[in-house]
């Protein structure tokens, strides 16, 4: 769950702080107030793009920072599979943004925006007035059923989405046999030419940077040469000798110079060794034009059949291997051909088998769907409604499987079940969505849900049971609500405010949680019709919420 929002100049917003709790956190305020910068901020942490609207144009950093308290198994070993590493059992994700770059971390520690996004869409499910469309794309509709059904449909789509990846292995395979014997030919003579053209230049391992190393030097050698030879023309003019002569002399009259006298007749000895060695290093430089040339030749062979395998000797080894398979298969044409045939037909029929069986899974799970729906959407006003989820085969295997899954409803009495696409107006999808989040809710990957005024196009008694489905699902996820509604406002357990005012030239927004009081007064705001608080009207608030706390007890 998310335990707190930290934004700091984001639009309207110069600094807020919201700490959310466990079950319905409700977020109200006036018509462009702020509510849908909120969203912006939250969005902002998920990874998705931030308006431009939303960023300071005086160069200012703009930031948003979660903070999540994680209990989940599943999310937690999915944290450990990706190397992060919880802290008493938080998690803190954050994006600072300037007109000029971006900078995201988890838990402090720097990270790509895909990697906040894989992470952040298991946390946290968005659903805006506008996600209803999603219930008119009928690719949406299997999703649903198959989140309704859970653990045996992914295990089965997970099988089935290996055989669709081997299925499309097979088929490039077969592909590469649809050739005339005139291609055939023509591919036998271009691999061999490549085979042998490798074979014959035998490339060895190291050999290439041997040969750059000796070619170096070789290329070099005049250099050292010269400098070799005056550094042994002056270790040469170095009279040790006569030093060593003088010594010995002043050695007759102070028997403490013996040190300084064996000193001199070690360095004698080093110097004489050192020459001699120089002498040897010098002839060891010399190379003639013509190994310069052998070497040089060498070297084009071996970079110009290595240019065309990126410049790597692994991958070469491997591309030719690939190329005598490839060559043998030729010789052996038809043969060949059959087995990739079967090869292919074989992972299609298990492909088409885990397709049946996945429909046999969905054909069970729609029944309790579908009744479970109907209650839900009783519930939400539409007392004459009929579901059904109309299941067809279709021409070919997805990822997905082979079935084509649409939702038939009838809203009402007498009209006959027709795609949800082409029956439900924009605030009945919004109850129909609401009705699929409800009974979702036991079996939802994520632990957050926000809702942005998914009470758009509804009022009355419609509201209330709007209300009393969003406490519902509260019980087992947090529910994070923007709204307009009185009723749904009533049904918190906890409420902010979102305001905006002006301080000297300049508009700002300000969120604050409200205590009972508080929360009474923007009930009766959302009640007035002139924004009066009347007594009447805080009597009817304080009512409401009352009558709220009894259905959440009941």
């Amino acid at each position: 769950m998310i335990e707190s929002l930290i934004v700091k100049n984001f639009a309207l917003i110069k600094e807020a702080h919201i700490d959310f709790k466990n079950n319905l956190n409700v977020i109200t305020g006036e018509t462009g107030s702020g509510k849908s910068i909120l969203l912006g901020s939250i969005n902002l942490v998920l990874g998705k793009k931030a308006s431009k609207d939303y960023i300071k144009e005086d160069g200012s950093e703009t930031s948003a920072t979660i903070s999540f308290y994680i209990d989940d198994e599943k999310i937690i070993k999915y944290l450990d599979s990706e190397d992060i590493i919880l802290e008493d059992g938080r998690l803190i994700i954050s994006r600072k943004i300037t007109k000029d770059k971006s900078i995201n971390k988890i838990n402090d520690e720097p990270c790509t925006l895909s990697k906040i996004k894989n992470l952040t869409e298991k946390l946290i499910d968005i659903y805006g007035q506008h996600d209803g469309e999603d219930l008119r794309k009928g690719n949406k509709h299997i999703d649903f059923l198959d989140d309704f059904i859970g653990d045996s449909v992914y295990a089965k789509k997970k099988d089935i989405a290996e055989l669709y990846n081997e299925l499309n292995l097979a088929k490039e395979k077969l592909d590469t046999f649809n050739l005339d014997e005139n291609m055939r030919l023509r591919e036998i003579d271009i691999l061999k030419y490549e085979i042998d053209e490798y074979n014959d230049a035998n490339i060895k391992d190291g050999e290439e940077e041997k040969l750059v190393d000796s070619f170096k030097l070789a290329k070099s050698a005049k250099n050292i040469v010269g400098s070799i030879a005056k550094a042994q023309s002056v270790m040469e003019s170095i009279d040790i000798s006569a030093a060593i002569r003088e010594i010995k002399d002043a050695l007759k009259y102070d028997d403490s110079l013996e040190g300084l006298y064996q000193n001199f007749i070690d360095i004698e000895s080093l110097v004489s060794d050192t020459i001699k060695e120089l002498d040897k290093k010098n002839s060891s430089y010399d190379f003639d034009e013509e190994e310069l040339s052998t070497m040089e030749s060498r070297l084009d062979v071996i970079r110009s059949i290595l240019a065309k395998y990126d410049n790597s000797l692994d991958k070469a080894k491997k591309e030719i291997e690939e190329k005598a398979k490839r060559l043998d298969e030729l010789n052996d044409y038809d043969n060949e051909k059959k087995k990739a045939i079967d090869n292919y037909n074989g992972i299609k029929e298990r492909l088409y088998q885990k397709c049946r069986e996945l429909t046999d899974i969905r054909l069970k799970g729609k029944k309790s769907f579908e009744k479970e729906l109907l209650i839900e959407l009783k519930d939400l006003g539409f007392n004459d409604a009929e579901f059904d989820i109309d299941i067809k085969e279709k021409s070919e295997p997805t990822r997905n499987g082979i079935d084509e899954v649409t939702f038939m409803v009838s809203l009402n009495k007498g009209e006959k079940l027709k795609a949800l696409s082409d029956v439900a107006s924009g605030g009945e999808l919004s109850r129909i969505m609401l009705s699929i989040k409800t009974i979702l809710s036991e079996n939802y990957g994520t632990n957050t849900l926000i809702f942005d005024e998914i009470d758009a196009g509804i009022s009355g008694i419609t509201a209330s049971k709007v209300a009393k489905k969003l406490d519902k699902i509260s019980k087992n996820h947090q529910v994070i609500l923007i709204t307009h509604l009185p009723q749904i406002a009533a049904m918190a357990d906890n409420h902010f405010v979102i305001e905006k005012s002006v301080k000297g030239d300049k508009t700002i927004t300000t969120i604050k949680e409200l205590d009972e009081d508080g929360m009474v007064e923007e009930i009766g705001r959302l009640i007035s019709t002139d924004g009066e608080l009347t007594k009447n009207v805080i009597a009817n608030a304080r009512e409401l919420k009352e009558n709220a706390k009894k259905e959440k007890d009941n």
